[in-house]
C-alpha cells in the first residue's frame, strides 16, 4: 500500500460514492484506504473519526448540492421562469442530484441525518415555491408545482439513466414549461 497523502476532497469523494453505491454501511475508514490505496494515517490527518467523516458529508451534500443553487445571486432576482429554469438546468448539468437516493437512505436509518435531509429539503421548497409564487400561483398550486419538479428532479436521473443528456435536457425545458403554465 503506498504511503502517500490525499486530500479532504479525495477522501469525502469516494466516501461519497461508497455511500451511494452501498449505503452508509460501506463507508468504513478501512475500506476507502484501501480504495484509495493509502495508509489509514492519511484519513486521520483530514478527520478525526468515522463520525467526522460523516458529519463532513452532510455538510459538503448540504453545501454543494443544495446551498450553490439556492444561494446563487443570478436566481435572485429578475424573472422567475428564466431564473427557475436556469436553476433546473444547473441541477442536471453539474449532477447535483447524483446523491440524492443516497442521503434519503441514509437519513431513514439515523435521526441525526433525518433532519438535516429534512432542513435541506424545506430550503429546497422555500426555494423554488418562491418562484411559483412569483409566477403567480396561490400557495396550494405553488406547493403542488414544487413537489412535482423536485421530485421529479430527485428521480429522474435514477429512473432514466439509459437516456443520453440531450434527451433528459429537452424533456427537462419541456417540464418547465409545463409547471410554470398557467
Amino acid at each position: 500500500m503506498k504511503k502517500n497523502s490525499l486530500g479532504r476532497d479525495e477522501w469525502l469523494n469516494r466516501a461519497l460514492s461508497v455511500l451511494r453505491e452501498e449505503g452508509i454501511q460501506g463507508v468504513r475508514v478501512e475500506r476507502l484506504a484501501r480504495d484509495l490505496n493509502v495508509s489509514k494515517g492519511s484519513f486521520y490527518w483530514h478527520f478525526t473519526d468515522r463520525g467526522d467523516l460523516q458529519s463532513a458529508m452532510l455538510d459538503h451534500w448540504k453545501s454543494f448540492y443544495t446551498d450553490v443553487v439556492v444561494d446563487n445571486p443570478e436566481f435572485q432576482n429578475g424573472d422567475a421562469a428564466a431564473a427557475l429554469l436556469a436553476a433546473m438546468k444547473m441541477v442536471r448539468e453539474h449532477r447535483l442530484d447524483e446523491y440524492e437516493l443516497a442521503f434519503r437512505a441514509w437519513a431513514d436509518q439515523d435521526p441525526v441525518v433525518g433532519k438535516v435531509v429534512r432542513d435541506v429539503y424545506a430550503r429546497r421548497n422555500r426555494f423554488v415555491s418562491g418562484f411559483f409564487q412569483q409566477l403567480g400561483f396561490n400557495r396550494l398550486e405553488a406547493e403542488i408545482r414544487t413537489r412535482l419538479m423536485l421530485c421529479y428532479m430527485s428521480w429522474e436521473p435514477n429512473m432514466y439513466a439509459h437516456e443520453s443528456q440531450k434527451r433528459r435536457q429537452q424533456l427537462l425545458t419541456l417540464q418547465h414549461e409545463l409547471l410554470t403554465r398557467k
